[in-house]
Parts: C-alpha cells; structure tokens; sequence
C-alpha cells in the first residue's frame, strides 16, 4: 500500500492570520486546525483557539490560504525530462531555434539531438521546418525534436534513415508525414507518424524514470500544487511511481491515466480502483481522438480555412475509442479523452453517451482540452455529466492563429469556457505541461482576462467567453477535485478534508489581473507537513 512521504504529526496545529478561501468565498478572521493530515475545524480564531488551547500556532502576516491547488492535466514525466533536452520554447524565428540547437549539440557531443518547444506559428511566414534545416547542424546525429504541443516532430535526414521513411513510406494510420513538391518527406512528423522515429531513441533506464517522475512532481509542487493528474502513463512509467510510492518519495499526489494500450488498459482495470486517498492511484485510461490544432491536426468538422486540403486527423479509430471507453467505464474506472477539434468533441460525447446508456460508471467522464466546440456540443457537457477538463493557457497562447485555422465562421467555437459552464459542465483546470507553463496563477490571469501577459488581444479573446476569480480558483480546486471523484476529500476548506494547503502573501480577492500572474507561493502543507518549495 503506498505510503505519504512523510507521517503527518499528531499534534493540533492552529493556522491563522490568513483570509481564508472557501466554497462559501472568501473568509475573514478565520482560522483553520488540522491534526494527523486532516483539517479538523475551520471557524473563528478565537473560538478555535479555545477549543484546542495547546494547538501549536502557525501565524500567517496576511495574504490568502486556499486548499492545496489540484494540476488537472499534466505530462509528468515530459515535465521532468525538459532539463535534459534542448529547450526550444521562446525564439521567434528559425535561425533563433536553430542557434539553441547548435549550442545545445555542441555541449552534449554524444547520442541523439533531443529538444521540445518549437512553435512555427512565431515564426515569420508560420512555414514548418525542414530536416535540412537540422543537417548542417547535426551531421550523423539523429535529431528530434518535439513540437510545442508534443503532436508534431521535426526530425533531420539521420533519422529519417535511421527510421526508414522515405518517398515511399505511406503515411501511418492517424499519422501523416509532410511531403515536399516531389513527395520526399520534408522532416515534419505529426501524431501518430511521431512513433516512427520515436520508437528508435533509446529508452530511458529506471532509475532515469525515477528521476524525471521527481523532477516533474517537485516542479508542480514548487508552484503550489498539492497533486496532479497525469495524463498518458505507460507500463515502465506506472512501475517506476509504484517504486516511488513504496518508497514514501512522491512529493505530491498522482492520479495516473494510462496510455491508451489496450493490454495494459485490461491489466490495470482487472484490479478494483482504490477507493481510499493515497499518494498514488491509477485513475483512468486516457484516449486520443485527434491532434492539435497547432500542426492542423485537430479534427475539424469542415476544412482549415487556411489548408483546405485537410481536416485534421483522426488519432485513434473512434470506433476503438468507443469500445474501450465503454470497458474503462464498467471496470470503474476513468475514461479521459483528448479532443481538441469540434468533430472529434463531438464525436467524444456520441460515444460517451453511448456507453453511459449501459451505466454511468463510478466517476464522470473527461473530455480533455474541448478547445473547438460548436454550441449546440457545449451544451451537451453538463447534460451528459462530463467534465470539461481545459488549459487556460493555450487560449492565450494560440489566439493569435487560431482565427487563420477556422475562419470566421467558427472561430466563436474557440475556447468556449463560459458557454460550457453556463451549461452545467464541470469545468477542471490544468496546463498540460510541458506544453505549457504549469505556473497556476498565469491559469487563473488567462481564464479571467483571455489575454496574454502582454495585454493581447485588447479586451481579451472572444471575450465573452471569460470566467470569474472565484470560477477560475474553483476549477482548480473543488472543480478538480470533484473531477477526480474526490470532493469531500480535496480541493476545499472543510472539516474532514485532507490537510493540503497553500498560503500566499497578497490577497487573491482584490488582486489585479496583471499582479495576479507574478503571484508565487509562500508557503505549502501537504498532507498537513509543510513543504520544501524550492524546484
């Protein structure tokens, strides 16, 4: 049975000093006990005071204390693994990129070239690379380097012969590879022709796994987070948390969703879900029905305005997707479904209603990122029960392009955050990191303002669309934890509720946008020990 990292003291602890933030919003002159990793009372200072008068004080100068902030959709491992490849996030053009590149291979001489974070859309004439492009700069090195979303690759001619690809290689089912004028592959993979080259860089070894899987984890809870869900875990991954978590070594909690393979799928749903909290459990099966809308993988119900030659991809079989939908949902268990395009969220909950027709299972169903949804599919969210897991972030990152890719016809489909919540859905917040930047309050600036740190677009994308403060702080906390099937348990201020805590020194309720995205933690409680912040 997995174990806390460490034993939550047995003594009464008295925090105060703090506003408080609740369900009930935000409290003043309130204090909050805890004892054995548990919020025992939440009430008045002095009434709590009197009743546990040997409670140790913890004095907090002001500022807000909220629940221990829930990560709704993360990549742990790809987290954790960002120290050990070229970061390309930040360049706005190709020979920038290139330049980082050059000087990462220069000061790593052996093994594969392997970076992520480039983004073709902050580049003048938004053109995908090439792996010439790479060539000169890698020579016999293979090279692979992932796209900011992770649904595209750029790879150089080493490791295309390495992988075979060639003029005559056909595109792989839910893939595509891009081809120039004369067919040649140019070194842009996408989705699921990323596993061609992928599938030749040498695995990582235990105790690497082990490494990244903390690397990751010690960087969420370095930014306020007291557990995550961790979205598409494999075999040798599970193996290396379960390690971690009979070591007592996780430092925040992990609800794992594994990969969509459908052996291993089976082997982990044979076992009954836990019902207890711990620091690590399996929570689901994460499945993919599309790509990103960034490389035009998305799947669209009509053509990309600016490519009409496509509508994106179909990842995964959607007639699989619905069996083994159907199968996590009877095993008690968690689907958590990617899409992105408006075909492929309505596609997702066709086939959700489908299976729910044969019992809704213990928990709701994910849709994750719901980033192009028409109206009359938003609507759909709440009436069905499922939980429409977002990333703030990717709004405020991908505004500037997202109207090229629909058009103006449907381009009010983008991002619909309040239409979904006006409907009933569940909202779950996330960052999807490492795609994005996990940072919570950049989340909770961007829910509230569509607007980048810059202040673009003016008056906020689609600005309709906004949520409130207490909305955004909602969905990640209660909204979380209400996802994960844990809503007396986390992501609140109550009696009964583990004690995961998180103090900041400003106050949230006043806090203006701008200030709100240099907030940074003070100080964080999890499982009522108090934690290390540092990265």
């Amino acid at each position: 049975m997995p174990m806390p990292p460490a034993a939550p003291p047995a003594s009464y602890r008295l925090i105060q000093g703090a506003d408080l933030w609740t369900d009930q919003g935000l409290q003043h002159g309130q204090a909050v006990v805890i004892r054995k990793g548990r919020i025992l009372a939440v009430g008045p200072v002095e009434t709590l005071a009197k009743a546990h008068p040997k409670a140790q004080r913890v004095d907090l100068p002001g500022g807000t204390l909220l629940p221990g902030l829930i990560e709704g959709h993360a990549h742990v491992g790809g987290l954790g693994a960002l120290g050990r490849k070229v970061d390309l996030t930040g360049p706005a053009d190709l020979p920038g990129t290139l330049e980082r590149i050059r000087a990462w291979a220069a000061a790593h001489p052996q093994g594969w070239v392997l970076g992520r974070g480039w983004d073709q859309n902050r580049w003048a004439g938004k053109a995908f690379p090439r792996a010439v492009d790479l060539d000169a700069l890698t020579g016999p090195r293979p090279a692979f380097l992932q796209r900011v979303d992770g649904h595209a690759a750029w790879v150089n001619s080493a490791a295309l012969a390495l992988a075979g690809i060639t003029a005559k290689t056909p595109d792989p089912q839910g893939g595509r590879i891009l081809r120039d004028a004369g067919g040649r592959p140019t070194g842009i993979l996408l989705d699921a022709a990323v596993q061609l080259v992928e599938k030749h860089i040498p695995e990582p070894s235990a105790a690497e796994l082990e490494a990244r899987l903390k690397a990751g984890l010690t960087a969420l809870r370095a930014d306020g987070f007291t557990a995550v869900a961790d979205m598409g875990v494999g075999a040798r991954e599970l193996a290396a948390y379960r390690r971690l978590a009979a070591a007592g070594a996780l430092p925040i909690r992990v609800f794992a969703y594994v990969n969509h393979d459908h052996a291993l799928m089976l082997r982990e749903l044979k076992q009954p879900r836990a019902k207890a909290l711990s620091f690590f459990q399996v929570q689901g099966v994460k499945f993919y029905m599309d790509g990103a809308l960034g490389s035009r993988g998305a799947r669209l119900l009509a053509p990309y305005a600016d490519e009409p030659s496509t509508q994106g991809l179909w990842v995964t079989d959607p007639a699989k997707v619905a069996l083994d939908v159907s199968i996590t949902l009877r095993a008690g268990y968690q689907p958590a479904i990617h899409a992105i395009g408006d075909a492929a969220n309505r596609a997702a909950l066709d086939l959700i209603a489908q299976a729910m027709k044969k019992g809704k299972g213990a928990l709701p169903p994910r849709i994750e990122h719901a980033q192009i949804v028409t109206a009359e599919d938003a609507a759909r969210f709440g009436k069905l029960g499922v939980v429409a897991s977002v990333q703030p972030v990717h709004c405020t990152s991908d505004h500037s392009w997202t109207p090229a890719r629909l058009g103006p016809g449907r381009v009010d489909e983008a991002f619909p955050w309040r239409s979904l919540a006006n409907g009933g859905a569940l909202l779950a917040f996330g960052s999807d990191a490492p795609v994005e930047d996990p940072d919570p309050f950049v989340g909770l600036a961007a829910a509230e303002t569509r607007q980048d740190p810059a202040g673009n677009p003016p008056g906020g994308f689609l600005p309709a669309q906004r949520l409130t403060r207490p909305e955004a702080v909602r969905a990640y906390t209660a909204g979380n934890a209400a996802a994960l099937g844990r809503a007396r348990d986390m992501g609140t201020l109550q009696k009964g509720a583990v004690a995961d805590l998180l103090w900041i020194q400003v106050p949230l309720g006043t806090l203006a946008p701008e200030a709100l995205r240099k907030v940074k933690p003070a100080r964080l409680w999890v499982n009522g020990v108090e934690v290390p912040l540092g990265r």
